[in-house]
């Protein structure tokens, strides 16, 4: 790496140069961040700032974030220029600078989490990391895992493999999407825990309909009871305000290319320092110790680029604030299901309470299926969103807006329901 590309990062990373369009606002944010009412919370001119700083499709509104989200431009500017760097100079930055970017990249996060850099391991997404938590952890014969009925697709297929492989028995405790409380979750999990049970896996926050699971509670009930805990923090990171080390789980697994805006292709690995010679390495590694997260990250040649732009994507959520960017998420759903609630064709699907949900809600209308839903509102009013069609019992389309989203466009996706439920 030059010199001089090393001075451009280095200013980049000053507060106000980096981003200028939020420096425009800082004294916005200290003034708001101090307020505790939502209502007076949003300034919609900073908002529709931060809008500006993402190049969006102008086809359509892009209500799916859930998948992955879009970097903004100075993010993808920042990783974009790695690539370039990379590309023109292949094996010298891989022999000179790679380490040295990488390690700055694992404290960034480290620091983001609150959490040790020696318990933090970079991958390339949620079902990365969880496969090397549940494909690696070392449980005795007899010895089961014990899972809720929502936890994702891939997750459920590790978990079976396991079982195939192994013979760990995979047990499942169903827990409803409208529970009376967020108590009766816990009790639900906590009271399925058997003599054999041994690992609780459990998500942050339900992929299909943004449900948070009261995940702080359940790992210290279950630590109580001497039950190791893994946390499926796929849309919970960057998104629910809360610090993996505020969790108290023992692994936690998550995907930066969701909520933090990271380049596509990044995930963490989060392994509770005591616990990291519980897990084999998913790939083979005998050179680091058995205590050492690196032998988790035994990956090979990897796209140094796409994780460098992590850096840019930390530093742009810190200059909106983690607690900000929550209460947003909260402010942009609480704007269309507060309306269609109240609509006798429209059923929500997702418990709306304080705590119980974020960005994400999931939301169908009577005697439509789901696909025929998202059909509609993308043939006839450019909206775009992903169907749930009967997974788990939830049939609905799942709304996730993020940051670039707008009043306006959630506004246009208010009436477009209200009309296609008429």
């Amino acid at each position: 790496m030059s010199l001089s590309r090393r001075n451009f990062i280095n200013k980049s990373f000053a507060i106000g140069s980096l981003f200028p369009l939020i420096s425009m606002n800082y004294s916005k944010i200290s003034k708001y961040n101090s307020q505790k009412n939502l209502d007076t919370l949003v300034d919609e001119n900073y908002w529709n700032s931060i809008t500006k700083l993402y190049h969006q499709n102008k086809d359509f509104i892009n209500l799916e974030s859930g998948y992955f989200s879009p970097s903004p431009e100075i993010v993808k500017n920042y990783w974009i220029d790695f690539v370039n760097e990379i590309n023109e100079s292949p094996s010298y930055y891989m022999r000179t600078s790679q380490n040295e970017l990488r390690e700055k990249v694992r404290t960034d996060l480290a620091k983001y989490s609150g959490v040790s850099n020696e318990e933090i391991c970079l991958t390339r997404n949620t079902t990365e990391s969880m496969n090397i938590i549940i494909q690696g952890i070392k449980l005795q014969k007899g010895e089961e895992i014990l899972r809720t009925n929502l936890e994702y697709p891939n997750m459920i297929q590790a978990l079976d493999m396991r079982e195939k492989r192994f013979g760990t028995k995979v047990q499942i405790v169903d827990v409803p999407i409208h529970p009376e409380s967020q108590q009766q979750i816990v009790d639900l999990i906590i009271n399925a825990i058997s003599a054999k049970t041994k690992v609780l896996l459990v998500s942050h926050m339900v992929f299909l309909n943004g449900q948070v699971f009261p995940v702080k509670e359940i790992c210290r009930k279950a630590k109580e009871r001497g039950i190791e805990t893994i946390v499926d923090g796929a849309h919970s990171f960057s998104h629910v305000d809360m610090d993996i080390s505020d969790i108290g789980c023992d692994y936690y697994a998550s995907s930066l290319h969701k909520w933090l805006g990271a380049p596509l292709g990044n995930g963490l690995l989060y392994v509770k320092k005591d616990k990291i010679n519980r897990l084999w390495p998913l790939f083979g590694d005998t050179d680091n110790a058995e205590d050492n997260i690196m032998k988790l990250e035994h990956f090979g040649t990897r796209p140094c680029s796409n994780q460098n732009g992590i850096i840019a994507a930390i530093d742009f959520n810190l200059k909106i604030g983690k607690q900000k960017k929550s209460d947003r998420l909260k402010q942009l759903q609480s704007r269309w299901t507060s309306i269609l609630k109240e609509e006798k064709n429209i059923i929500i699907n997702t418990p709306l309470g304080k705590g119980q949900s974020y960005g994400i809600a999931n939301v169908g209308v009577k005697g439509m299926t789901p696909p025929e839903l998202s059909d509609k509102l993308f043939n006839k009013y450019k909206i775009f969103t992903v169907p749930i069609n009967g997974s788990r019992g939830i049939y609905g389309i799942r709304v996730s807006p993020n940051l670039y989203s707008t009043i306006e466009d959630i506004d246009k996706f208010i009436d477009a329901m209200l009309k296609i439920a008429a």
